[in-house]
């Protein structure tokens, strides 16, 4: 009796773990949905530039579309060819066309903080390096999607391509944490000493670092996944996912701002307000303190009422 072409493949090592794939990429799609209206609904939108409203839009297009190709690669492995063992192992054209949307949203969210991170320390040599990271990490996952096209066997491009694919996942690794690291490292060195300050640089560094590494976090499990299971499908589980962090780790960053703000029982104020009014005993007035995407401005506490001078940290 001939042996099946399945034989030796888990089923739930493939399909299985694609189809939590595709239920856990759906709901971190709602999230993305629901953080972009938040980010619309916002008044902070409306005083954003043009060039980062369409930043948004450009976010929810492409994870979008990221979602509905998932969407076809399970239906087509899950509902189509799941009676037809030759079909099982058919590499579909969603699958490595999905890469190619995770490549350009990790783009978007590297150059970003490539961007905060030039305006942070002003240091164009570290910023070349996570330029030159962010544009390495595209061009090799962009590299690896191209030649899958070139494959008619899900399994044989995944053996052909695994040293393209390990070498492509360690150089995400390395840039999303020297991103993420350098960006809490001067984030730390502005701290001033004034209470309300260090708290928010506190809880700017906190969200960087968690938003940063959680798509670290996800790469370095792709990773194990690829090189410890080369015969399942584990990957693709991870790569499901991937897109989305990309893209909420970047909503995250801007819908949390106003939040950064109010620190404590400290009274709410408008993060709009840019009156460099003084201190009240010898405490930072919160409607003198403004935040914005590149900038933080926090007055001193010793304030001249005279000269309105202020501190201002760079790259925010």
């Amino acid at each position: 009796m001939a042996s099946s072409p399945l034989s030796g493949i888990s089923i739930g090592g493939t399909l299985g773990v694609t189809f939590v794939g595709v239920c856990i990429s759906s709901m971190f799609y709602g999230v993305t949905c629901l953080q972009t209206f938040t980010y619309y609904r916002s008044s902070r939108a409306m005083k954003d530039g043009r060039s980062l409203r369409l930043l948004v839009l450009a976010l929810l297009v492409l994870d979008s579309a990221h979602q509905a190709i998932v969407i076809h690669a399970a239906y087509n492995y899950l509902v189509l060819d799941v009676l037809n063992p030759m079909k099982l192992i058919a590499l579909v054209w969603s699958i490595p066309a999905e890469i190619v949307f995770n490549a350009l949203l990790a783009l978007i969210l590297n150059s970003f903080l490539t961007f905060r991170l030039w305006k942070l320390s002003r240091w164009y040599l570290l910023a070349s390096i996570g330029a030159i990271l962010t544009l390495g990490n595209f061009s090799t996952n962009l590299a690896y999607a191209i030649q899958t096209f070139q494959y008619d066997d899900l399994f044989s491009a995944e053996k052909t391509l695994r040293n393209h694919g390990i070498g492509g996942l360690c150089v995400s690794v390395v840039t999303e944490s020297m991103l993420s690291l350098s960006l809490a490292y001067y984030l730390n060195a502005q701290r001033t000493g004034l209470r309300k300050s260090n708290d928010m640089i506190t809880k700017l560094i906190a969200l960087t670092v968690t938003t940063g590494m959680l798509t670290t976090v996800f790469n370095v499990a792709d990773l194990i996944a690829y090189i410890a299971r080369p015969s399942d499908l584990y990957v693709l589980c991870f790569n499901f996912m991937l897109g989305k962090l990309y893209a909420n780790a970047l909503l995250t960053s801007l819908n949390s701002r106003e939040y950064i703000l109010h620190t404590g029982d400290q009274p709410t104020f408008n993060v709009f307000d840019t009156t460099e009014g003084s201190t009240i005993d010898g405490h930072v007035d919160p409607s003198a303190i403004h935040i914005g995407m590149d900038r933080l401005v926090v007055p001193s506490p010793s304030q001249d009422s005279a000269t309105g001078s202020t501190s201002k940290f760079e790259g925010v």
